[in-house]
Order: structure tokens, then C-alpha cells, then sequence
């Protein structure tokens, strides 16, 4: 089992989001075993230019794209693992801007539209994948935001890959109140919090998906409201606090 562990966050390594992903997948390493190969990569240093928009890889050269960076490697990581795992933090209700260069430029990979007017009914995508391998592969999303719930914030992100996946090819990981995850202040409670990712890392393993029940599980929220709420006006009302304030 090779999984690909894509950190789509601008801060590297310091990312809230990988946080939740590191022990996501460690959970699922640890059901998989000992053979399992985890690759990860960061976006914010691999040389990525925005798609031109010129259709070479649906025209000229299908499947090849005409820029050549470091997408060259990357898109070869894809074909070559069996998961792949993109962890990004919600950036005005998207995806960030190396993501979704990344993610735009991965349209080599599906055929050009012909007219198909797509599967409404079962909201499929209007694309065919060029390389039937892809179809087997597994994407899921982890995420963080920085709202107290996730609800309604992903609609949008929901939309772009329901397009390109399809509606429920893909599954979603998602923690609300991102920004305390990566605060020493709350260390112990998060180690708590990570457990219950590490948790859904082997039920993925195990099921090939989540239950309802551990999704919902995934959605509450580290802190409580008033504790949360006190957190982000500390920082946005002090210069002096850091993000998110040292309230534990």
C-alpha cells in the first residue's frame, strides 16, 4: 500500500491542517502494517506555474502537459501510489492557491468535454479519466478551518471535487478551530483531540470509508464556544498575544 501525503498548507510544516492528517494516517499505517510506504510532499516548495489554459494535454499531447516544472514529478507520485491524502487549511472558503494550481493542472489527467451533458442524477463528474488506473485510486481531503464549525464552509470545495470525482468518490476529513491546534497553550488537549483522527485513520483502513457516526465524531470542536470566542477576539484585539492567545 503506497500513500501520498500531499501538505497543500503555505506554512509547511507548521500546518494545523497536517496535524490532523499526520495522525489520520497514522492510523491507517497502523492497520495497513509495516509494508506501507507513506510519501509526503509540500506544495510551498515544489515549482508549480498556473495552468495556461491552452488544452495541449487534451489536443496535442493528450496526457501531457506543455509546461514543464515540478508537476512532472508529482503528477508520476500520483499514478504511483494508492491513496492519495491532499491536507490543506480552508482559505476563503477554497482551496490554497498552490492547491488549486495543482489541482488545475492535474486536468491532463481527464479527457476533453465533448458535449456529455454528466450524470445529474447521480451528480457525476463531465469527465471521463484518461487512465483507467485512476478510478481505483482513493483521494481524501483533510482540512481545517478556522470557524468554530465546519458547517457551510466547505460548500464550495464540496462542489469543485463532486465535479471532478465525482459525488462520493472522494472522502472528506474536517476540523473546525484550526488555529489552536498549533498553539502550545492547548498542547495536552490537542494530543487528546488528534487521538479521535487517529482512530478514524484505522476505520478508513479497515472499511474503505467513515461511518456517519465517526464524521460527526470528527466535527466537534476542541474548544467550547465561550473558550473559543474569547481565544480569537484575545488575538485579533491584542497586538501583543499571539494567534489565538495561551489560555491552557
Amino acid at each position: 500500500m503506497k500513500i501520498l501525503l500531499i501538505n497543500g498548507s503555505l506554512r509547511g510544516e507548521y500546518s494545523s491542517s497536517l496535524k490532523v492528517a499526520h495522525a489520520f494516517v497514522k492510523g491507517m499505517v497502523e492497520e495497513y502494517g509495516a509494508d506501507t510506504e507513506v510519501c509526503e510532499v509540500a506544495l510551498k516548495d515544489k515549482r508549480i506555474d498556473h495552468c495556461h489554459g491552452c488544452f495541449v494535454c487534451w489536443k496535442t499531447t493528450p496526457g501531457q502537459c506543455c509546461i514543464h516544472d515540478d508537476m512532472d514529478e508529482l503528477r508520476q507520485m500520483v499514478m504511483d501510489s494508492d491513496i492519495i491524502v491532499e491536507s490543506f487549511p480552508l482559505y476563503f472558503f477554497g482551496l490554497p492557491s498552490k492547491l488549486k494550481a495543482f489541482t488545475d493542472r492535474m486536468i491532463s489527467y481527464v479527457q476533453e468535454y465533448r458535449g456529455n451533458p454528466g450524470d445529474e442524477e447521480n451528480h457525476r463528474f463531465l469527465h471521463n479519466m484518461r487512465y483507467p488506473e485512476l478510478e481505483k485510486k482513493k483521494l481524501i481531503l483533510v482540512s481545517t478551518c478556522g470557524y468554530e464549525v465546519t458547517d457551510n464552509c466547505y460548500d464550495a470545495v464540496f462542489a469543485e471535487f463532486d465535479r471532478i470525482c465525482g459525488e462520493g468518490k472522494y472522502t472528506t476529513v474536517l476540523a473546525p478551530q484550526g488555529g489552536p491546534l498549533s498553539e502550545q497553550g492547548f498542547a495536552e488537549k490537542v494530543a487528546r483531540y488528534l487521538e479521535k483522527f487517529k482512530e478514524a485513520g484505522h476505520e478508513y483502513a479497515r472499511e474503505g470509508c467513515l461511518s456517519e457516526r465517526t464524521w460527526n465524531k470528527l466535527q466537534r470542536p476542541l474548544l467550547g464556544h465561550s473558550t473559543f470566542e474569547m481565544a480569537i477576539n484575545m488575538n485579533w484585539d491584542n497586538p501583543e498575544v499571539g494567534p489565538y492567545g495561551k489560555l491552557v
